[in-house]
């Protein structure tokens, strides 16, 4: 049996305790873009800067599932060296942020601050003025507003287009590409749980059933090979693997009370199962959301990481 990669399966496995923004937007950080090279260091702090000030504005920054990017970038406007020594270097920069499609490079929104900072040469220069920076002003707050209301028009105006796209990919069987097209759109954009979440559930509960069937047939292939303890042994653990309240999990727990007066270890998982299966109902909506965004994450992060005009954060 072709398995699932182990973060699909931990996703189905474990669905309520799986991957959950509990941010009302997505947004993926870029790098740093700068005519100058710029020290790593800078890089990592700017981004700890941005996801920090994004977080407080309910914008979550985590790569995988956003079409969106939110790129800082520098823009020299002057440089003076200083005719002392030791010799410095005087810049007047404008930091800018903006919000990107990852794909085409189209700019929704921005957000400008102009520095002006000295140091022992340019790096170190344009390093020192963004140390400077803060990000909790009213300005800021506006940029993000702004930003956010962008994301949600843009989807409001591609729903028809992205319910098409997936339908495309699930008509393929291609459950989890259907769910991480789904997965980009915000949870709370208007049309999210009334045309967007039906579907993404459905092709969820696709998805898991069609594993399901799969980790089933892998369970009787072991069985009919080996109908003995080791074989029972080896069911028990294959059928660890099956999703509760899969279209299978009856034909699965019929399957075990075939062979369970055989070995122990067969009523050990029933019971573990049983029990699992009956946490795993509770508030049954948002963890279906949760798992469904998870197999998202999943689809994702299996992709390449670098897109056309953006690049992201691994």
């Amino acid at each position: 049996m072709k398995r699932l990669n182990k973060t699909v399966l931990l996703c189905l496995m474990m669905w309520w305790t799986m991957f959950a923004s509990g941010q009302s937007l997505n947004v993926a950080p870029a790098h740093l873009m700068c005519d100058y090279d710029v020290p790593e260091k800078l890089d990592t702090q700017v981004r700890t800067k941005l996801q920090r000030a994004l977080s407080k504005y309910d914008i979550s920054s985590e790569t995988g599932v956003s079409r969106f990017a939110m790129v800082p970038s520098v823009a020299i406007i002057d440089e003076r060296t200083t005719a002392t020594v030791p010799v410095f270097c005087d810049m007047d920069f404008d930091f800018v942020i903006s919000l990107q499609d990852a794909y085409s490079g189209k700019v929704f929104a921005s957000f400008t601050k102009q520095i002006t900072s000295r140091g022992t040469n340019k790096a170190n220069s344009i390093a020192k003025g963004i140390s400077t920076l803060r990000l909790e002003t009213p300005e800021f707050t506006r940029f993000c507003k702004e930003a956010k209301d962008k994301v949600f028009d843009y989807y409001e105006s591609q729903i028809e287009s992205i319910i098409a796209k997936a339908k495309q990919a699930a008509g393929q069987r291609n459950f989890e590409e259907a769910i991480f097209i789904l997965a980009e759109v915000p949870e709370d954009s208007p049309s999210f749980n009334s045309i967007i979440l039906p579907v993404m559930t459905q092709y969820y509960m696709q998805e898991r059933d069609l594993f399901g069937e799969k980790v089933l047939a892998e369970a009787r292939a072991a069985w009919a090979a080996a109908p003995n303890e080791q074989g029972a042994a080896q069911v028990a653990e294959i059928l660890a693997n099956m999703p509760p309240s899969c279209a299978s999990s009856a034909s699965a727990r019929q399957f075990v009370s075939q062979i369970t007066n055989k070995v122990e270890a067969i009523e050990n998982w029933e019971r573990r199962y049983l029990d699992r299966e009956q946490a795993m109902r509770h508030d049954e909506r948002k963890a279906t959301i949760e798992a469904a965004r998870a197999v998202a994450v999943a689809y994702a992060n299996s992709q390449p990481r670098y897109v056309t005009k953006v690049y992201l954060w691994r």
